[in-house]
């Protein structure tokens, strides 16, 4: 009768342990990542994924309002040449907006990213689900028919 409950909270507690360890892993990674930035001497030296992955940890800590100054400084400040990093700054941003519920300036965000790479799978998602939310189905499905080209290649 012992060994089966052993064995029962043994079963119960693995997946907590495995979600723990995870968790513990993200941690770690973000503070190697801001280690790694508080390191770099000139703030304007900070590689472009440094600053992707903390836009992705803001907005995964739903901190909306800092993750669109941080990528609006990086792109006023820092000159990106990259037409696709700078597409992914756009989008970003167009997500913070999308999730604060300001539709017309996510929409504009997102257009800019789509200008910036238009065969950027994550980019059209957003945009036809902005074009949803706005009402605007028409747009919304000509986004859906070009994903569904670029899922065919």
């Amino acid at each position: 009768m012992f060994e089966i409950y052993l064995i029962l909270v043994t079963c119960l507690l693995l997946p907590i342990c495995y979600l723990i360890t995870n968790s513990i892993t993200y941690i770690y990674y973000q503070l190697k990542c801001l280690k790694d930035i508080q390191e770099t001497k000139n703030i304007m030296c900070i590689d472009n994924t440094y600053i992707l992955y903390i836009a992705n940890i803001y907005i995964k800590r739903k901190k909306w309002l800092d993750c669109i100054a941080m990528l609006e400084f990086y792109m006023t400040k820092v000159r990106v040449n990259e037409a696709k990093m700078l597409a992914q700054y756009y989008n970003y941003i167009g997500l913070c907006y999308q999730n604060t519920n300001i539709y017309k300036i996510a929409q504009k965000y997102y257009l800019k990213a789509y200008n910036k790479a238009p065969l950027t799978k994550q980019i059209l998602k957003n945009l036809a689900s902005i074009y949803k939310l706005s009402g605007d189905i028409e747009n919304a499905n000509k986004i859906h028919e070009k994903l569904i080209v670029l899922n065919r290649k």
